[in-house]
């Protein structure tokens, strides 16, 4: 049996990541690193939350969600027209990404339980508009199981070795999204995980920010082969 939590120490955000580098380095979507963890500079933020399931221990399953902030999301690198036209239509985004999964590839309940679990990150932060780059032919896929619908053309992800991605979009609280049983759980059913208490990439809480700043830039460097932006 898999045991769903949210992330709370930083040893479980690099657990769940790891598993993400496994299945993208086993695809051939990204280059190996030396730390074995993959992520976006986005996600490295108190803005974010980790997802997981467990098993006998292990972690076996993983998906991450980002907020909207100045920051911005990782999907701007490619759809930030769109995104920006969602922001001017006052939707207060939510970006679903980094999903790795161990058990049966294309067991589509699985992806099921991950999606709804991290959908209430949304609920608990008030951000009810999620945004999530997929392959083409899972697009069907989102429409059907949670409403999602294209609003961005298909294009190549560079940041995962040109793997086509089209952008969906989906307001968990309008009335089409209502019609979705799993967006009626989301919604209707007591919130059972615990994103208060999520690790949180805070520079108050442990360093101060220049220590910070420089330590998630290093860490950065060291997946991405770069140096990201010091915060000012």
């Amino acid at each position: 049996m898999v045991n769903y939590k949210v992330a709370s120490t930083f040893q479980e955000v690099t657990e769940a990541w790891c598993l993400v580098y496994k299945q993208y380095l086993a695809a051939s979507l990204i280059m190996p690193n030396e730390l074995s963890v993959f992520t976006f500079p986005e996600y490295i933020s108190s803005n974010a939350a980790v997802f997981m399931g467990k098993k006998m221990g292990h972690t076996v399953s993983t998906v991450s969600a980002v907020l909207d902030s100045n920051q911005g999301l990782p999907l701007d690198h490619y759809y930030k027209s769109d995104l920006d036209q969602l922001r001017q239509d006052g939707k207060k985004l939510i970006e679903i990404g980094l999903l790795a999964d161990t058990r049966a590839a294309g067991n589509f309940q699985n992806i099921t339980e991950l999606m709804s679990g991290i959908a209430r990150f949304g609920v608990y932060s008030d951000h009810h508009d999620y945004v999530i780059g997929v392959h083409p032919r899972r697009m069907a896929f989102f429409n059907q199981v949670f409403g999602f619908k294209q609003v961005g053309d298909v294009r190549d992800y560079g940041k995962l070795r040109t793997a086509p991605v089209v952008l969906l979009h989906a307001n968990g609280i309008d009335l089409q999204s209502e019609q979705f049983q799993l967006n009626r759980e989301i919604y209707s059913t007591p919130m059972q995980f615990d994103f208060e208490n999520r690790y949180l990439f805070d520079a108050g809480k442990f360093v101060d920010p220049a220590e910070m700043s420089d330590s998630i830039s290093n860490f950065i460097q060291k997946i991405w082969g770069r140096q990201i932006p010091q915060a000012a």
